[in-house]
């Protein structure tokens, strides 16, 4: 091509100099001698030069043109200055190629300062952009500032894995197959670089056995890679690709190596807003549940637990379970999301050792998995079909086990040590505030047995002082009692009464031995009680005695009876006129309760561990008032307009002087249920 100029550019020249011989002074050979000082230097500027002038003597003397003619003034002063013309376009060549040299590489550089520039203002608004970002930033630039350079990528290193994945590429349309390969450390060209934590410029990959080949047709030939880290702590490589062989220099490697400290710089900043994040929201997190401490409640602190490890933390399900102390069942005692919520309301539970969860109560050590697959002893929830990583930590006081903290995650994310540690910390908490709530619950139950055994001794005061009240009254009522019926018999037979007067006469007596017969019973009821007058009595056998005294009462009043005794019924222990007091009471008082058409129910059986007899009274009736239930075998405490109030109060008393007791209660289906417990007699 440049040959071509200047043979072009001697046409003329040589054409004239055939031509016009002596009247041809040369002037046009300035122009091939000055391309060709231009095209080839200095020193061939002017050698073309010297050249040309002998060119023009030789062609005039073959034409016999005389010497003296052809070596005349023009030639002596032309002949130098055509030689310094080629030497001095030469010179200006060299003057254009430096100065174009030097702005070229102004460019070059102020392309690499305008992309570190970006890349340093992006940096400061990490927060903001995010490393993706940033990285592919990155990958653009190195694109963009390294000549020759078509494609580029970011690989980071994954230390869970040890593997290089690709991050950030640019260039590539169509053909990443070999980008996507995840590369282990020593493989490959960027295995190797992140490894030895240097650049590798290869200049043909095709001929270099470090260059780890795809199984799909490569697109490019030459390959720099530069490792990127921060100090000792090896985190990815950046690399960029040309279809051409040998594109890569020196400069343009450690171009890419500045552009792997930037990467380093973000993947650190990133790594650093992370770390701060995830501090801040372990902090956040250790210090609610800390404030939950106050809390006694131990099934909201668990519910607000499992929801704040899951909203804050991202994982896919987090579960608290219990101990059953009786089989050893582990019982889900808060879920997160609805999920835990279903699960919950079906009492969901895992049998005693099964599972990751059984494996950690028996071992009493944390154990955590990135693939639940591969263990063995893994049991699936059928509601949690994308676990894939399980973390499960006792939590525990010492060797003490309160519970099981499980974790649960699902692809792409997966557990790191980090996780463990938190989630410790998360059960150390736990642990505490389950204790604590644990000595609450006891606390409360010490304190309601402490007000039942007060309430109770109260009760026994109370019943006590009645029985000695209704003991003296009885007593002194008695006597005059006693007179007026004995004057009464005397009168009845002296004095002449009218047919009428008589039968008034017979009431009054009737009445009065009605009245000596309670106050013989209330004597009978709170008389002192010795060892010898217990006997062994057969419940059955009085209970069908009462139920033939009132059987015409119910009748009357349309109650059905029904009668379920215990076929092999031991005896109980006690006095028989009492205990027949007893249940003319019971039976009394459920008959009165029912309208028409109600149904009476007696059940008795043997309570054996008990070393006991159950007596079950129950009736159809409206049941109870709840706001007299607590206290109903209190004296004088009665919802009916004509009673007393004190005969559950006697049965009580009559029960307790019988080392027996006696519950009620409401039936949920409606009516009321009293339940008699008496000791068996021991010489049965």
């Amino acid at each position: 091509m440049k040959w071509g100029i200047i043979l072009l550019l001697a046409i003329p020249h040589v054409f004239m100099m055939l031509t016009l011989k002596t009247g041809y002074q040369g002037s046009m050979s300035i122009l091939p001698v000055a391309a060709t000082g231009w095209f080839f230097g200095i020193v061939l500027g002017a050698l073309a030069g010297l050249i040309a002038i002998l060119h023009y003597a030789l062609t005039l003397s073959i034409s016999n043109v005389p010497w003296s003619v052809i070596l005349d003034n023009n030639f002596v002063i032309g002949a130098p200055v055509l030689i310094l013309i080629g030497a001095i376009s030469g010179w200006l060549k060299n003057i254009y190629e430096k100065q174009s040299l030097r702005d070229i590489e102004l460019t070059k550089r102020l392309r690499e300062a305008d992309a570190l520039s970006k890349i340093n203002i992006a940096l400061s608004e990490a927060e903001r952009v995010g490393l993706s970002s940033i990285l592919q930033l990155i990958v653009d630039s190195a694109k963009k500032i390294i000549p020759g350079a078509e494609q580029a990528v970011i690989h980071i290193l994954d230390d869970e894995k040890k593997l290089l994945i690709p991050e950030a590429i640019t260039g590539f349309q169509g053909t990443t197959s070999h980008v996507e390969i995840k590369m282990h450390l020593g493989e490959g060209v960027a295995g190797q670089v992140i490894s030895s934590g240097n650049t590798i410029n290869i200049t043909d990959v095709n001929a270099d056995p470090r260059f780890l080949k795809p199984t799909t047709p490569l697109w490019f030939h030459s390959l720099i890679v530069a490792p990127v880290t921060s100090g000792s702590q090896k985190l990815g490589t950046i690399s960029v690709q040309s279809k051409l062989t040998n594109a890569f220099t020196q400069n343009d490697s450690n171009l890419l190596k500045a552009l792997g400290n930037q990467a380093a710089i973000a993947i650190e900043n990133a790594h650093l807003l992370e770390n701060t994040q995830q501090a801040l929201r372990e902090t956040d997190a250790l210090y609610r549940i800390s404030q939950g401490l106050v809390s006694l409640n131990a099934e909201e602190l668990l519910e607000d637990a499992v929801n704040l490890l899951q909203t804050n933390f991202g994982y896919y399900h987090v579960q608290v379970y219990a101990i059953d102390s009786k089989t050893g069942d582990f019982i889900l005692q808060a879920g997160s999301s609805e999920i835990g919520k279903i699960l919950k309301a079906q009492n969901y539970r895992l049998s005693a050792g099964l599972g990751i969860i059984g494996h950690t109560a028996e071992t009493l050590t944390p154990f955590f998995t990135n693939n639940v697959d591969q263990v063995v002893f893994f049991i699936r929830n059928p509601a949690l079909p994308e676990t894939k990583s399980e973390m499960t930590v006792p939590v525990k006081i010492g060797n003490q086990l309160l519970g099981i903290l499980d974790i649960q995650q699902a692809p792409p994310k997966i557990f790191t040590s980090r996780d463990l540690q938190l989630v410790s910390a998360m059960a150390d908490q736990l642990a505490v505030a389950m204790q604590k709530a644990d000595l609450y619950e006891n606390l409360q139950k010490s304190l309601q047995q402490e007000q039942t055994v007060r309430s109770q001794l109260i009760q026994s005061e109370r019943l006590a002082l009645v029985g000695r009240l209704l003991a003296s009254v009885s007593h002194e009522l008695n006597n005059p009692l006693q007179a007026i019926q004995n004057a009464l018999f005397l009168l009845r037979e002296e004095i002449n009464l009218s047919n009428q007067g008589r039968q008034d006469f017979d009431i009054i007596l009737s009445e009065t031995e009605r009245m000596a017969a309670l106050i013989e019973r209330l004597r009978s009821a709170y008389r002192p009680i010795r060892s010898t007058d217990f006997q062994p009595v057969q419940l059955n056998s009085l209970i069908e005695d009462v139920y033939a005294l009132i059987s015409t009462h119910m009748r009357h009043k349309d109650i059905a009876f029904e009668f379920i005794p215990e076929a092999n019924l031991l005896p109980a222990s006690g006095i028989s006129d009492q205990l027949r007091q007893v249940v003319l009471n019971l039976l009394l008082n459920a008959v009165e309760a029912m309208k028409p058409g109600g149904r009476l129910t007696v059940q008795t059986c043997n309570v054996i561990g008990q070393n006991e007899i159950l007596l079950f009274v129950k009736d159809t009736g409206p049941g109870i008032d709840p706001e007299i239930l607590p206290k109903i075998f209190d004296p004088f405490i009665t919802s009916k307009h004509s009673g007393t109030g004190l005969g559950l109060t006697i049965t009580h008393d009559i029960l307790e002087q019988h080392q027996g007791r006696i519950e009620a209660e409401n039936d949920p289906q409606g009516g009321a249920i009293f339940k008699v417990w008496l000791p068996i007699d021991e010489s049965s």
